[in-house]
């Protein structure tokens, strides 16, 4: 054989197997960007989030994206050998393993309340507790993003006044101008809706996230595909990282269920649920768990009077359907998880949500029967439970029952949940291994109230504070309920909370008021350290757990009996 076709052989080899390396390098960093753990095989590498807060973030994106550019997926890489692994299908199944871990108790989704401030909260107390968080609507993360392409071709027009991308910070700033080159849009809208807090400083590996799920409503599959798609831009962003997404089917107000089948009116149409979740995870390219969250049937086929229904509806017929619709759902390989609301949703526009929550019959026998007809499915039961003793109560009964669902109990009164970790699972292993040091978690209120501080001056370095105190305050109201000198706590929190808007309008109208430069962190201390004893800032979540539970004996609360405590923050609620 002469030299010229070895050397012609030779070339060819040297070719293909240049072209071989391309393509996978190409395939393995497309799907990592979808995991900031893996951030260094992505197009465009993720710093930590307090690189991501400093005022160096902009060199660190600079830097790479000298070298680098984003381009939108090509279905063109998935098409070569399946021999090659899949990141997506390792993230999701670590995610549905820590989904799966920590759904023992889990915080409920509740609008105007589970915010990233409220569930900030929570994870200071406890490492598992799962955290649902308020609903977002799909049409408006799309509408979002759209607008947001449209005006990010002229990065001064989203400087001004009058545009919704005015920036509160010169981080902000920075950091949307990394957006828009990086995905061609300003993110910092979007991020209002989606953003996880920065995890506490007691976390050792600053990547780790709280168990969190997302919850999205809408009922058009094509909208939840590209929302779940603009969910997905901001986790490969690092703005987010949620465990799963959630598809909202028990939500029985008018304004949800009366709007093209949105919420609780879903049931009624399984085959169109099953459509929306296959959307969703192709919206996220199968890279977390999709669940969904719903009641046990509503009253599509009957008028609804609690006399009509506890006496002429079949439990056979009702369960019947509610199986219809977990199986239709289930069939579709994607959706394994459910939570289940133990009423019937009534979507009769003169009953209110209030009404629902309370005049239909709670059948927790429906769910532990679902947990003995479905062993591949999993379960959590949701309504009408408000201690810890009592969730710990319906898991004992129902061995097979993945988890509770806690609502108003644990936003009116989240310290009395501080011992989840310690009664619910204690024989469960982390799935972040030594990520969290618990010798370092809050050991009392105040030292809650020094870390939840860090967490309110970083985000007012953020955001604006005009905006964003209100919030920031609101969620730890409750922290003292039913503690001596609780409302005069709150109170001296509402005034802080008021204080940015005050000065501002004061600034506007040209009046002299004495601005107040001390960070919020250190008012917040102010306030809880004036109002509330040093023998109940010190109290340990052991010593709250066993008063209460003397006090709920001496009660002899039941799961039929609203406390006190929750009774009182449904009447401010609905103030």
């Amino acid at each position: 054989m002469s030299f010229s076709v070895l050397y012609l052989i030779e070339e060819t080899a040297m070719i293909i197997s240049l072209l071989f390396s391309f393509s996978f390098t190409s395939i393995s960093a497309f799907n990592m960007m979808s995991m900031s753990r893996y951030a260094s095989a992505s197009f465009i590498s993720v710093p930590s989030p307090k690189a991501r807060s400093s005022i160096h973030m902009k060199k660190h994106y600079q830097k790479n994206l000298s070298s680098r550019s984003y381009s939108p997926p090509s279905s063109a890489l998935f098409s070569t050998s399946s021999d090659i692994p899949n990141p997506s299908i390792n993230n999701r199944q670590q995610k549905t393993k820590q989904l799966i871990s920590s759904s023992k108790l889990s915080l409920a989704p509740m609008m105007e309340y589970t915010d990233r401030h409220f569930r900030h909260l929570i994870s200071l107390m406890s490492e598992k507790t799962l955290c649902y968080t308020e609903m977002v609507a799909a049409n408006a993360l799309i509408h979002e993003r759209r607008e947001s392409m449209q005006n990010s071709t002229d990065v001064k027009n989203s400087q001004t006044n009058d545009n919704p991308y005015s920036y509160p910070s010169v981080i902000m700033q920075q950091e949307s101008a990394i957006d828009i080159q990086t995905y061609n849009y300003d993110m910092s809208y979007l991020r209002r809706f989606l953003q996880q807090a920065k995890p506490p400083s007691f976390v050792t590996h600053q990547q780790h996230r709280h168990p969190t799920v997302l919850q999205l409503g809408g009922s058009d599959p094509n909208m939840l595909q590209e929302a779940t798609s603009v969910v997905m831009d901001l986790t490969n962003r690092g703005y987010c990282d949620y465990t799963a997404l959630n598809l909202n089917c028990g939500c029985p107000s008018p304004k949800v269920a009366g709007k093209g089948c949105f919420g609780a009116a879903l049931m009624n149409e399984p085959t169109l649920v099953k459509k929306i979740v296959e959307g969703m995870d192709k919206g996220c390219e199968s890279s977390m768990p999709i669940t969904v969250k719903c009641r046990i049937g509503t009253d599509d086929d009957f008028v609804f009077t609690k006399k009509n229904y506890e006496s002429n509806i079949s439990d056979e017929e009702e369960y019947s359907k509610l199986c219809h619709f977990i199986e239709t759902v289930a069939s579709s390989g994607v959706v394994t998880d459910f939570q289940i609301h133990a009423r019937i949703a009534v979507l009769n526009k003169k009953f209110s949500p209030a009404d629902n929550r309370q005049i239909p019959t709670l059948k927790y026998q429906y769910v532990r029967k679902l947990v003995e007809d479905y062993p591949t499915l999993t379960f959590s039961l949701n309504g009408g439970v408000d201690t810890l003793d009592q969730v710990k109560e319906q898991l004992d009964m129902c061995p097979g029952l993945n988890g509770v669902m806690v609502g108003r109990a644990l936003a009116s009164n989240p310290w009395s949940f501080a011992m989840a970790d310690e009664i619910l699972y204690r024989n469960v292993d982390s799935v972040d291994g030594d990520d969290y040091d618990r010798s370092k978690r809050p050991k009392n209120r105040l030292e809650i109230l020094q870390e939840y501080g860090k967490h309110a001056d970083l985000e007012e370095e953020v955001w604006d504070p005009v905006r964003i105190r209100r919030f920031i305050i609101k969620a730890i109201t409750p922290l003292f309920a039913g503690e001596p000198n609780g409302k005069k706590y709150r109170i001296a929190l509402d005034e802080i909370a008021g204080l940015p808007k005050k000065q501002a309008a004061a600034e506007r109208n040209n009046r002299e008021v004495s601005k107040v430069t001390t960070p919020v962190s250190e008012l917040i201390m102010n306030a809880a350290l004036h109002h509330i004893s040093e023998e109940v800032l010190l109290r340990t979540p052991q010593e709250s757990y066993e008063r209460l539970l003397f006090q709920s004996n001496n009660q002899r609360i039941s799961s039929s009996v609203r406390s006190t405590v929750v009774r009182e923050w449904q009447e401010a609620r609905r103030e």
